[in-house]
């Protein structure tokens, strides 16, 4: 309902042991239908349900339904709306881990796949009979972006292998002080989400931040550029989104121990961090990058200048001082530019929708 959406609940005798119809009549503003045969709307009920959904999510899907679905047994009016309406399944499982690993199940979750049905992972942790294992049903976050990727997406970028960077680097000066930014990583995750919505095989790259990061994201987390450019440069990709704010200085001595302030010298000295992109695209030369400048004064100039002497395809340019956008916020406002001289400004926005417009002009110019 809060993304927009039309929903009608349809609950087995099981399920209503669970939770009441009331609960999702009063949430959904409809009635709940459970019974083929019951109400005022009967004749092919599990048809006209079928024409009138866009998706059906079964969520929690049970060993038992998704045994149904495998062999074609439609007994009451969710497992007839699934047996119609195979081609617009999403399932979501959740059950024991000894049921979740039994060959049948897991034959089932194979046989779903081969039909053209998706499965939301189940994620692990305590379980409802108190074991410990893979059997949770996915979080709400996950359960609404894989929604939101089969309904909205518009496989822009299926079958590319997507990498993106996100977050700062950190630099260590000893063993518990550092240098870094104030880089979030929500621009990098935004990307990484709308990259998956389009079909892409995407790899997240991030530094030390405190985001959600949904499970169907592949992710790799390091903490300094070093660690970040060797990551990358064992990862080949048709798109690199170069979204993290890698620290430019690096201390030349570290301590492995706290120094002490009667030990702390008056200057600390620093060298550049390396290029990662420079050395990205020397190793991968037809990747298509698309870097970020944080830009303050002369922002355009110097972001083309950039562009120009890494080699970039594109550039996107954020300037912080603009209310809403740059470090930490929800909502950002950029400029694109591109290696043939076009550019596109964005103006405020979520970091979802930005993060799905420069997909927009990243995947159409070149691809």
């Amino acid at each position: 309902m809060d993304y927009g959406a039309e929903v009608q609940v349809v609950m087995t005798a099981s399920a209503q042991k669970f939770m009441t119809p009331l609960v999702f009549e009063t949430l959904s503003g409809k009635p709940v239908l459970s019974d083929m045969f019951d109400g005022e709307y009967i004749g092919t009920r599990h048809i006209e349900l079928v024409k009138e959904s866009d998706l059906i999510l079964i969520a929690p899907a049970t060993g038992n339904i998704i045994a149904k679905t495998i062999n074609g047994i439609a007994d009451d009016l969710l497992s007839t709306i699934i047996l119609a309406g195979w081609r617009k399944t999403l399932f979501a499982p959740a059950m024991n881990i000894n049921m979740l690993e039994n060959p049948a199940t897991q034959s089932n979750f194979k046989k779903l796949v081969e039909m053209g049905s998706e499965i939301i992972e189940p994620s692990e942790g305590l379980l409802a009979c108190n074991d410990i294992g893979k059997g949770k049903l996915a979080s709400i976050d996950e359960i609404c972006e894989a929604v939101e990727t089969r309904l909205l997406g518009q496989g822009l970028l299926k079958g590319k292998k997507i990498l993106v960077t996100a977050g700062p680097t950190r630099e260590k000066i000893d063993a518990v002080r550092f240098i870094s930014n104030y880089s979030t990583g929500k621009m990098g995750l935004a990307l990484a989400l709308e990259a998956k919505k389009e079909g892409a095989d995407v790899t997240l790259i991030t530094g030390p931040v405190n985001l959600d990061i949904p499970i169907g994201i592949n992710t790799i987390r390091v903490e300094s550029a070093d660690e970040m450019l060797d990551v990358l440069l064992k990862n080949n990709a048709d798109h690199l989104y170069m979204s993290a704010a890698i620290e430019d200085f690096i201390p030349v001595n570290f301590s492995d121990e706290k120094l002490k302030k009667d030990k702390m010298p008056e200057a600390i000295a620093i060298k550049k961090a390396p290029d990662l992109v420079v050395a990205y695209h020397e190793k991968n030369p037809d990747t298509i990058i698309t870097g970020f400048s944080v830009e303050i004064e002369n922002g355009k100039n110097n972001s083309v200048s950039k562009l120009e002497k890494k080699g970039l395809d594109f550039i996107v340019w954020n300037n912080p001082t603009v209310e809403g956008a740059g470090f930490g916020h929800d909502t950002n406002e950029v400029t694109v530019f591109s290696r043939d001289g076009q550019e596109w400004f964005l103006p405020i926005n979520t970091k979802r929708i930005i993060a799905h417009k420069i997909i927009k002009i990243t995947s159409d110019i070149r691809d």
